[in-house]
């Protein structure tokens, strides 16, 4: 099938190119990637539209500019840089290049990503004029970001209550958001990198000389930052915690090893090298009500020890193949966390549990998944 797949993916070049490195999301990037080679590998044709958005309040007219990635075409589409402008804008010109994509070879169906309006509104637009099926790629909801306030809030929660009564499928993160939807639907929380895991999968790991735990993510209250600090304080062992993230984070501590932001090949090269791997998102958040921790499916990869809040989503996702603790609880983070250190004092075992949670989520199999949905 031809696809076209309206997103915010920015390639390495194409940051620099538009300095937009403060806008930028690996996160995103990430779940992106795993849509597209999920399409990939179970031969559609996919485009990617790409809003390239910046935000610097410079006027500057952005040119549309082409890429290939992972075989896949990248338009990025021309944009002015100013607030609101740029949306509306990149809203016009997405809208314009899927008309050209569509005259250029029939499109069968539109995925757009997470109800940003740039792409959302564009996605409508093809729908009522072109009659081409739409189906939204539900990440994060927008509408249940504490962080998001005023008049962008107000946008986004709009964009999100009218284009997602007119969606004729829905790619979900989240299986708690089904009930919202009555049209066909397929739960997707994430999907395996295969080149990523079948590295780790060749990897033969040195003892580190201390236990190494991992946190990469966001710093803010949301994902549990405050939860795993905490933690650490309680921690009577020899230990050393890696924390990666974008932005700022004041700690005294110095078994505590804050890295900042570092590029996606080095975070996973730390994931790989480390004893146990943690995700702290807050259970009693109501952000986690439409959300899912894409770092988990990098985390599984490599096949190390994963501490985990007991998210219900989780729970249900992972099962037995990683630890959990409960109520947001340093405490009992801690307790987890001694657990598998002694048991890294003694041995090392492979967790087969793992292995068939990340073969169940690789490209392929979710691909068959999005393509059966469409076929319904």
């Amino acid at each position: 099938m031809r696809v076209l797949y309206l997103n915010n993916f920015m390639s390495a070049d194409m940051v620099k190119k538009r300095d937009c490195y403060e806008f930028y999301s690996q996160a995103a990037n990430n779940k992106i990637t795993g849509i597209l080679c999920s399409l990939l590998d179970t031969d559609n044709d996919v485009t990617i539209l790409s809003s390239g958005l910046t935000n610097h309040k410079s006027g500057k007219l952005y040119k549309s500019e082409h890429e290939e990635y992972l075989g896949a075409d990248v338009i990025y589409c021309a944009v002015r840089d100013f607030p609101l402008i740029n949306t509306i804008s990149s809203i016009l010109h997405i809208y314009k290049e899927i008309k050209r994509q569509d005259l250029k070879k029939k499109v069968d169906h539109i995925i757009f990503y997470n109800y940003k309006p740039e792409v959302a509104w564009a996605a409508y637009l093809a729908k009522k004029r072109l009659h081409i099926p739409i189906t939204v790629e539900y990440e994060d909801g927008y509408s249940r970001v504490s962080d998001l306030r005023g008049l962008k809030s107000t946008i986004f929660r709009k964009t999100e209550d009218f284009v997602s009564e007119h969606v004729d499928y829905a790619i979900l993160v989240n299986s708690q958001l089904i009930g919202k939807y009555h049209v066909p639907s397929v739960t997707v929380r994430g999907v395996v990198d295969k080149d990523f895991y079948t590295r780790c999968r060749e990897y033969r790991k040195p003892r580190n000389e201390k236990f190494t735990i991992l946190y990469s993510g966001g710093l803010n209250k949301t994902r549990g930052i405050d939860v795993l600090i905490e933690t650490v304080s309680m921690l009577e062992v020899d230990c050393r915690l890696v924390i990666t993230g974008k932005g700022s984070l004041n700690v005294d501590d110095s078994r505590i090893d804050f890295r900042g932001f570092v590029s996606h090949e080095e975070m996973q090269n730390l994931m790989m090298q480390a004893d146990v791997l943690v995700q702290c998102q807050l259970t009693n958040d109501k952000f986690s009500e439409s959300s899912f921790p894409s770092k988990l499916f990098e985390y599984i990869a490599t096949g190390n020890s994963i501490i985990s809040s007991d998210l219900p989503e989780i729970v249900d996702f992972a099962g037995e193949a990683i630890k959990y603790y409960h109520n947001d609880d340093p405490s009992d983070l801690a307790a987890r966390l001694y657990e598998v250190f002694m048991h890294w004092k003694t041995a090392e075992t492979e967790n087969s549990n793992l292995r068939l949670l990340c073969d169940a989520n690789l490209p392929e199999n979710v691909g068959k998944k999005i393509t059966t949905m469409w076929l319904q």
